[in-house]
């Protein structure tokens, strides 16, 4: 039998992956996680160069780590350093994981919770325990990060390397107890993050390059980790099942935001017909459960607005005025760019265009640069509302050139050139 494909590996390789970190970093110590980081991303790559050929090892997660380890080792030994690790090759702290029966079949094991929650550790700020719980579940690249925690890399740098100072000699554990509770928030926080680079990933394959099936696997690992948390008796907590709702309710919609060239559908446009009923009311169930709490978190009215959106029949019956009223509640627990954007386009949508155009104007010279062209289309919408097409088309382009990849870029034109025909249409008539 002819070996798989690096496409195919690839679903693996990430699987494999979050273990073998966590095993590393949990034996070199928390401060060395990025070393434990590149070192896996190091065995990954060597991986893609000889598993097409040979076929993947009878315990991936086992080569993966041996080739970590030594490449990791021979950095310190580099540096002048040296570190006496546990002599063993992975077979007996790696098992090989059951292959899962179905898109969140699978357990959280240890190694999993202690990397997630240990990378959350309370000596750092919030901002970095997030960044530090994206590395390790991720292994993207710090300017791959960036524009996802709307800073520069250069800052993300400087963070990192304030936290390997903070953490140097403390050992890799499992928190336990009053230790989760401080922690949850940048776990929950972390999940969130990884599901909207999944997202991302996914819209940006390009015209004619429909997503391939292991598109959305950081989105399906991000919702099976955060219904994994939420149902796990350590780590439960209402805010932990607004989280799951909120992710299962984007996540149904996925089915339908991509066509079949690649190319990127705008929420009203997409055939409801094409989202996952079956996630919807897993959502609403979460959602559901989430109500038992006396707190209402972000999580809560983010989810809630997403549940606007999936129990709509049509876009015509949205509840926009709903909508308007959660971001409201929301922007008085959190006040940043983003909720102030979503804030300012349902209040276009409910009807409150001038309102809108306004809190637009305000915000965008503040938007960060992924965020920018957001900020444009949604003025253009609050033009086309008020039946100035030019105005429209203008900021349309103007946010096509700014668009942080081809796929928005794309949608943005198109978008653009709809209005040009409205506009002929209305000269010839």
């Amino acid at each position: 039998m002819s070996a798989p494909p690096a496409e195919l590996l690839a679903p693996l390789l990430a699987r494999e992956r979050r273990r073998v970190v966590a095993l590393l970093a949990r034996q070199l110590g928390l401060a060395e996680l990025s070393l434990a980081e590149d070192a896996v991303q190091t065995a990954s790559l060597r991986a893609l160069q000889h598993w097409p050929r040979s076929g993947p090892p009878e315990r991936p997660a086992a080569w993966l780590y041996r080739v970590a380890q030594h490449w990791a080792l021979d950095q310190l030994r580099a540096q002048g350093r040296q570190l006496s690790l546990p002599d063993n090759d992975g077979d007996a702290l790696l098992p090989p994981l059951e292959p899962p029966a179905g898109r969140f079949a699978g357990e959280l094991d240890d190694d999993e919770l202690a990397l997630l929650f240990a990378a959350c550790h309370p000596e750092l700020p919030a901002a970095t325990q997030v960044l530090l719980a994206l590395r390790s579940m991720t292994g993207l690249g710090l300017a791959e990060l960036a524009p996802l925690l709307f800073t520069q890399e250069a800052a993300l740098a400087q963070r990192l390397a304030r936290a390997r100072a903070r953490l140097a000699g403390l050992t890799l554990t499992l928190p336990a107890g009053a230790e989760l509770a401080p922690r949850r928030e940048a776990v929950l926080t972390a999940l969130a993050l990884v599901f909207h680079q999944g997202q991302l990933a996914a819209g940006r394959a390009g015209a004619g390059l429909p997503a391939s099936p292991q598109a959305y696997e950081a989105c399906w690992e991000a919702i099976r980790l955060a219904r994994a948390l939420a149902a796990h008796p350590a780590c439960a907590a209402p805010e932990a099942d607004a989280l799951a709702a909120l992710l299962l309710l984007h996540g149904a919609r996925l089915s339908g935001r991509i066509d079949a060239e690649g190319d990127l559908i705008p929420l009203a446009g997409q055939p409801r017909e094409r989202w996952d009923a079956g996630m919807i009311r897993l959502g609403l169930q979460h959602l559901r459960a989430s109500q038992r709490g006396e707190r209402l978190s972000r999580w809560h009215l983010q989810a809630g607005i997403a549940a606007e959106h999936a129990m709509a029949a049509t876009p015509e019956a949205t509840r926009w005025p709903v909508i308007v009223r959660y971001y409201e509640l929301l922007l008085a627990l959190d006040p940043s760019h983003a909720p102030r954007l979503g804030h300012a386009i349902a209040l276009a949508e409910a009807g409150q265009v001038q309102p809108a155009r306004e809190r637009l104007n305000t915000l965008l010279p503040t938007l960060p640069a992924a965020l920018r062209a957001h900020g444009l289309a949604a003025l253009a919408r609050t033009a086309e509302y008020g039946a100035d097409i030019a105005q429209a088309r203008t900021w349309l382009e103007q946010a096509a050139a700014c668009a942080p990849d081809a796929a928005q870029a794309r949608l943005l034109r198109a978008r653009a050139a709809g209005l040009a025909g409205l506009a002929d249409g209305a000269a010839q008539a």
